[in-house]
């Protein structure tokens, strides 16, 4: 018989990010609903062999549009595109075992003060003094009940492109947690405005 502890490593691995084959063809109504509710567009594209299915919703947000994208070989992805005010790098990681070693033995990592949060995400950035106005107590939780994967800001200097990619689960059935999903990420350009460092 298992132990809640082997129960809870298979549910993270079943939540976590898989590279293998989902059927995604049972929520294309989900994300339609999704892009209505948000007067968004939902479109469905194929491979050139038609044999894997491509999701994407395109969702406006003031002058932003988020883009978000599922196939069937693919975690469900949330991108969004700006203009960088400011020189500002981040990106935010589930946490292994390894760098949870070399953590002990390095630098000190960037911490939130959200012991949940800490533990489960590694963080980096040039500019540390903005995360924690930007990955707000309230992002956090919609991070860690959702088991986002990763996030990443990076400014493309030879195009004078700020672009912002966040990687979810491959299991994203449920309509209201995809809506809590896109809130944080409003949440996060909304405190990325107010800081002056994207537009």
């Amino acid at each position: 018989m298992k132990n809640k502890k082997e129960d809870s490593i298979l549910q993270t691995v079943i939540k976590g990010p898989s590279y293998g084959y989902t059927d995604n063809y049972s929520i294309r109504e989900m994300w339609n609903e999704i892009a209505n509710e948000y007067k968004g567009e939902f479109r469905i594209s194929h491979n050139s062999g038609y044999e894997l299915e491509i999701q994407t919703v395109k969702i406006p947000y003031k002058k932003w549009i988020f883009t978000i994208t599922i196939s069937d070989t693919r975690p469900l992805k949330i991108s969004t595109a700006g203009f960088p005010l400011q020189e500002f790098e981040l990106l935010i990681s589930w946490e292994d075992f390894i760098e949870r070693i070399i953590k002990k033995f390095g630098k000190p990592e960037i911490e939130l003060g959200n012991p949940d949060f800490d533990k489960k995400y590694l963080i980096k950035s040039d500019r540390p003094e903005l995360v924690v106005n930007i990955f707000t107590p309230e992002v956090q939780k919609i991070f860690l009940k959702n088991n986002i994967y990763s996030f990443s800001y990076q400014t493309k200097r030879e195009c004078e492109k700020a672009e912002i990619l966040s990687v979810i689960s491959r299991k994203v059935e449920d309509k209201e947690l995809v809506k809590e999903i896109i809130k944080a990420h409003q949440l996060i350009i909304d405190n990325l405005e107010a800081l002056k460092v994207f537009k």
